[in-house]
């Protein structure tokens, strides 16, 4: 964590994150705190037990997480940060809302670049779908796995007859 988080409100959220420590997590977030998805806009995920769910999952699949810059005042803030999921570095902005205790009330995720958030999807989306049974998490897979393969190995052919 960077030393302009290690004042903030967020520091203890930035560090259970980071640590992948559910029990610290959750002692950071407000009772119907919302986490917006990064890959979808459909749902989200509402109340601690939900986001902590998700969370399981995140710290099972994304290694090397880091949390590494804040920036805003009062109760909103954008953190900046960044992981490896199945091999495939990805970045984060996070925008949170913070009540008035400084717990976290709203988390909403954007990642990049689309490999990353593919592979991200690939590895979350069966995870979160087995939740409702093991036929939601095998469809989910069989839509993802393609996807994130071809945005992996496509972004290296496309960028070669793309670039500037």
């Amino acid at each position: 964590m960077s030393s302009s988080l290690a004042d903030s409100p967020l520091a203890a959220y930035c560090a259970a994150v980071e640590a992948g420590d559910l029990g610290r997590l959750r002692a950071c977030l407000a009772p119907q705190v919302t986490l917006k998805s990064p890959i979808t806009d459909r749902f989200e995920f509402v109340g601690v037990d939900q986001v902590l769910d998700v969370m399981a999952d995140v710290f099972a699949v994304v290694s090397d997480r880091r949390l590494h810059e804040a920036c805003g005042e009062g109760r909103e803030r954008v953190l900046k940060g960044g992981g490896v999921v199945g091999g495939v570095a990805l970045e984060e902005s996070l925008h949170v809302r913070l009540g008035d205790d400084g717990r976290v009330e709203r988390i909403e995720l954007f990642i990049r670049p689309l490999p990353g958030l593919t592979a991200l999807a690939a590895a979350l989306g069966p995870r979160v779908a087995r939740r409702r049974g093991p036929a939601q998490a095998v469809a989910v897979k069989a839509m993802m796995a393609p996807l994130a393969f071809a945005t992996r190995h496509g972004e290296r052919a496309g960028v070669r007859l793309a670039r500037p």
